[in-house]
């Protein structure tokens, strides 16, 4: 019985020592530290969040009130100064075209533009006109009109629409300068002048810098000494704001060259 129980005690022994062997030998899982917010990201929560017991305790919410529907924009309001985004976005129109029976002011327009990618002009004007008939005020048609009679060489036409552009929208500054210009051409020095000078208030200095420069040289030409020289001192001084490329132009040495001449 001793002996037996030697050997059991032995094999017991054994058996232990083995399996304490085999544990050791196994590596042990490596750990990382990750952020709450990456953990987020790994797996985000479908869950609601609960509320807690002090959220239940207090009262119950109150149903959010009913927002209201937003007023529509009158149309009529729109100007391209003020709401510029309703006027430039429709410079083209994406393909395919699939206006067949354009029914809204915007859906002939959106025509228009797509016979002005043609180059077709004269179906182009049509449609300008028939949106211009639901939407007499929109600035924008009619200084796209003008320029499609400027191309076909149409000036006065342009001049009209031009005109008419700044009446829709007195700050529609790119419509006094294709007036000045279309003046210009046509020999009328008083109104393009008149038209050139609303650039002065445009809101970039270097449109203003210009408009100065202009107005300065056409004063000076026609005899006004005073209004030559304000505005060529005020060009002067844009242009020595404006750096060191402007100041080094043929621009700005005529325009100091002159104010000389106007002082003496």
């Amino acid at each position: 019985m001793r002996l037996g129980q030697s050997v059991s005690g032995f094999v017991l022994c054994v058996l232990l020592l083995s399996a304490f062997a085999c544990n050791s030998k196994q590596p042990a899982k490596e750990t990382q530290s990750v952020s709450p917010s990456v953990q987020q990201d790994k797996a985000p929560s479908t869950e609601a969040p609960k509320a807690s017991s002090a959220d239940a305790s207090q009262a119950p919410a109150q149903p959010a009130a009913p927002q209201k529907a937003a007023k529509p924009q009158d149309d009529h309001a729109i100007s391209y100064a003020k709401n510029p985004e309703r006027f430039v976005r429709e410079e083209t129109v994406p393909a395919p075209f699939s206006i067949t029976d354009p029914k809204t002011a915007q859906e002939h327009f959106d025509v228009a533009i797509n016979y002005d990618n043609h180059q077709q002009l004269d179906k182009a004007i049509e449609e300008y006109k028939k949106t211009l008939q639901l939407q007499p005020d929109w600035a924008l048609v009619h200084f796209r009109l003008a320029k499609d009679y400027q191309k076909q060489g149409r000036g006065d036409d342009a001049i009209s629409e031009w005109e008419q552009a700044t009446r829709s929208d007195p700050h529609y500054y790119e419509a006094y300068d294709q007036l000045a210009l279309a003046y210009k051409a046509k020999g009328d020095n008083a109104k393009w002048a008149q038209a050139y000078s609303k650039l002065v208030d445009y809101p970039n200095s270097g449109v203003q810098m210009m408009a100065h420069y202009q107005l300065g040289f056409w004063y000076e030409q026609a005899g006004d000494r005073q209004k030559a020289k304000e505005h060529l001192e005020n060009y002067r001084k844009l242009a020595l704001k404006a750096g060191s490329e402007e100041q080094q132009s043929k621009r700005f040495r005529n325009a100091v060259r002159d104010l000389e001449k106007l002082k003496e």
